[in-house]
């Protein structure tokens, strides 16, 4: 039975009467309906206030699929829609999948308004249908995602343990082969020809190829001293491309906003991606190659030595989200032995790392399938594709 969400749920709008415990966007974790960060407590405004058994929906940039079932009473600050469930109709822990499947998300996703702050509103919201069977039903299928996913869980937690342990590895080798270079000689400006920043319009969430179709680099598109071409988001029709921002093969790309770990990371762009953009978290160096091979200097940069100079300018209010300038960057010190050198250096570097980068893809890799696998199954229980009966 498809039945409106608006009839499956009452929208709370009234302010909490109890603010000991109050909940921000950046505490739920993206598509698994998880609270894995410390709550908001320095939120000076008043929160929508909430009950055990209540659903709490990312209405900000929905895409993110953030859905949380509140395990006790609090106030939801910032961008939240607060649902009660009606308790005849849908269970709680069946409703937070629901709003977790791609039947509900895509519907979502192409009605929100706001260009720079995209919103779902609950004008629309309400309307959409839901697979909505008996009570029992839904308990059963919400039970069987618990226990599935919690499996797919433990499956990517694992494979990124791997990950951490993998760039160590590497981080060392890069080290390692670095260790004969000198922390004084010119600074970086001196082999720089050009540098261009690039924007952050409002993207759709899935990855372009950069080559067909415009794209916008993530963040992370240099994260572990590798290029990573398809960590992007596609740029949708409405907003005009800027080839001017377009990477080139050869580029120095590094970040200037991140985690402390990856702040800063360099990658050098191999390919060619004539319709693949910089955000304006990527610093894009255009170098003198007949001083420094952009590889060289990347391998550099991402030397434990480097990296303790870049973590130590790092500066920001958020752990999760530090930022190093420009002028930091291009003032770090660049020793540059002849070109001969850097090559050997660098052949030495590919020797050891070559066995740990396709390792660390093939890992990466089964992460972005399991991620995928997740968000099909929860889209297949709650719409009745998957009898549970059959497999609990």
């Amino acid at each position: 039975m498809m039945i409106p969400l608006g009839r499956l749920v009452d929208l709370v709008t009234a302010k909490a009467t109890d603010q000991s415990f109050k909940i921000g966007l950046e505490a739920i974790e993206p598509g698994t309906g998880r609270m894995t960060a410390d709550p908001l407590t320095d939120y000076d405004g008043d929160g929508i206030g909430f009950e055990p058994g209540d659903v709490l929906f990312g209405k900000l940039r929905p895409y993110l699929a953030k859905a949380w079932l509140a395990d006790r009473r609090g106030a939801a600050v910032g961008e939240f829609h607060v649902y009660r469930p009606c308790a005849d109709r849908v269970d709680p822990g069946y409703l937070r999948w629901a709003l977790l499947g791609r039947s509900f998300l895509d519907p979502v996703e192409s009605s929100v308004v706001g260009a720079k702050m995209p919103r779902a509103e609950w004008t629309f919201v309400r309307s959409i249908e839901l697979h909505a069977p008996h009570i029992a039903e839904q308990r059963a299928v919400a039970g069987y995602l618990d226990r599935e996913t919690a499996r797919i869980d433990s499956l990517i937690e694992e494979q990124e343990r791997l990950i951490e342990m993998l760039r160590e590895r590497r981080a060392a080798a890069v080290s390692e082969a670095a260790s004969e270079i000198e922390t004084r000689g010119p600074r970086l400006k001196h082999i720089i020809r050009s540098v261009r920043q690039g924007w952050s319009p409002q993207c759709y969430a899935w990855p372009a190829d950069g080559v067909e179709t415009w794209a916008v680099l993530k963040a992370g598109a240099a994260n572990g001293g590798t290029f990573r071409p398809m960590q992007n988001k596609e740029l949708p029709e409405t907003e005009s491309p800027r080839p001017e921002i377009v990477v080139r093969r050869g580029d120095l790309i590094v970040s200037r906003a991140n985690t402390r770990e990856l702040v800063g990371s360099a990658a050098v762009v191999d390919g060619e991606f004539p319709r693949l953009m910089l955000c304006d978290k990527l610093y894009a160096f255009s170098l003198d190659e007949t001083r420094a091979l952009p590889r060289y200097v990347a391998a550099v940069l991402g030397s434990r030595r480097w990296r303790d100079m870049i973590e130590m300018e790092a500066t920001g209010a958020s752990h999760s989200m530090l930022n190093v300038s420009q002028s930091d960057i291009v003032n770090l010190p660049m020793p540059l032995p002849r070109i001969s050198d850097q090559r050997r250096i660098l052949a030495r570097l590919d020797e050891q790392t070559a066995k740990i980068d396709t390792t660390t893809a093939e890992t990466e890799r089964f992460i972005e399938l399991s991620k995928e696998r997740r968000s099909a199954l929860i889209t297949a229980a709650v719409t009745g594709q998957i009898d549970v009966r059959e497999v609990v």
